[in-house]
């Protein structure tokens, strides 16, 4: 136990060491506009509820990563910071998602409206940011180009998405590629990360690669939390149709689990009993195994594009960071491993 705490508290303090001041700014900047007074309440659960080191220290450590000063990506980091914060609050609207780690959502709060806006109004702060920035012309014609590339990924996997959950052909494999997708935002912020610290097309490409890997893991992380019910949402994802990849995953596999979810998501309410039936048959399955081994698989892929950089401060820790998920992921689960016990 000792060692796992020791492991989690050196990421954390990775991310707080570089990312967590621009986090703090980030959950607070509409807050603190006079403009915005009308909607103080919402910004307040926001400021509560949501943030995000991730995202700036992991630019900040890419910058660094090539040879450039990681206090220049501040600026790109607050914004990009703040688009995820919309994407965030938009995904929860598309899901109908009005419960998130036994809290609220803004949307499940405060309605779609509220959130529309707020979430529109955190794009719109992120792009007077980018605008504003002190970076020459040819950084920021490719800055502006990863993120409309990112921004339309992200449009074509919601997209799909819906369409698919409409004619209920939802299947593992097109919700796997959704979460690569989403896994393209931090592919992006380690990319724009090294454009601002001046790297090569080889290094951008390695620590974009590496953002995507690690991006990946993260998103199996909460999709197979969520699977086993330990955000307590899966019974609203089960009703909504926004079924996680390992639910899916298990489903193909398991004509019981796919009856069992056909006949609890016409149900306007689905007792804690039937979704306790659906975890043990996920986890009899070896859903758990199958995750870990996939978390390996995208962690080395990652520690070797790392492999392919000028080894520095930045890089280890960046190799520090990737070879702990593994590590974390199971360590995340001890409930579980409780219960299997």
């Amino acid at each position: 136990m000792y060692e796992k705490n020791s492991i989690e508290e050196r990421c954390r303090r990775i991310l707080e060491d570089n990312g967590g001041a621009i986090a703090d700014r980030a959950r607070t900047i509409l807050l603190e506009d006079p403009a915005l007074k009308d909607l103080r309440e919402p910004l307040e659960f926001i400021a509560k509820n949501w943030r995000n080191p991730l995202t700036p220290a992991m630019m900040r450590l890419s910058c660094e990563a090539v040879g450039g000063h990681p206090e220049e990506t501040d600026e790109a980091a607050l914004a990009m910071s703040l688009i995820s914060l919309s994407l965030y609050i938009w995904d929860d609207m598309i899901d109908k998602t009005h419960l998130k780690l036994f809290k609220p959502t803004l949307f499940g709060k405060f309605g779609e409206g509220t959130a529309l806006i707020i979430g529109g109004l955190a794009s719109a702060k992120a792009f007077t940011i980018l605008n504003q920035m002190n970076v020459d012309k040819t950084k920021r014609q490719t800055i502006a180009k990863l993120l409309w590339d990112f921004l339309v990924k992200m449009a074509q996997a919601e997209t799909a998405s819906l369409r698919l959950r409409s004619q209920k052909v939802l299947s593992a494999k097109k919700k796997f590629w959704k979460i690569k997708t989403e896994a393209t935002d931090l592919e992006t912020c380690l990319k724009i990360g090294a454009v601002l610290g001046n790297g090569s097309e080889s290094e951008i490409q390695h620590l974009g690669r590496y953002g995507l890997y690690l991006g990946i893991i993260l998103e199996l992380w909460k999709d197979f939390h969520v699977s086993v019910n330990l955000t307590a949402g899966l019974a609203e994802r089960i009703r909504t149709g926004t079924l996680p990849y390992s639910l899916l995953w298990a489903s193909e596999r398991s004509e019981q689990i796919q009856r069992k979810l056909d006949g609890l998501s016409s149900k306007s309410t689905i007792e804690q009993a039937d979704i306790r039936e659906i975890v043990e048959d996920v986890l009899k399955l070896k859903a758990l195994d199958v995750m870990s081994k996939t978390i390996r698989r995208f962690a080395k892929k990652a520690r070797n594009e790392l492999i392919k950089l000028k080894r520095n401060n930045a890089t280890q820790t960046l190799q520090l960071f990737i070879e702990t998920q593994p590590l974390l992921f199971i360590g995340s689960l001890s409930t579980l491993q409780a219960h299997e016990s």
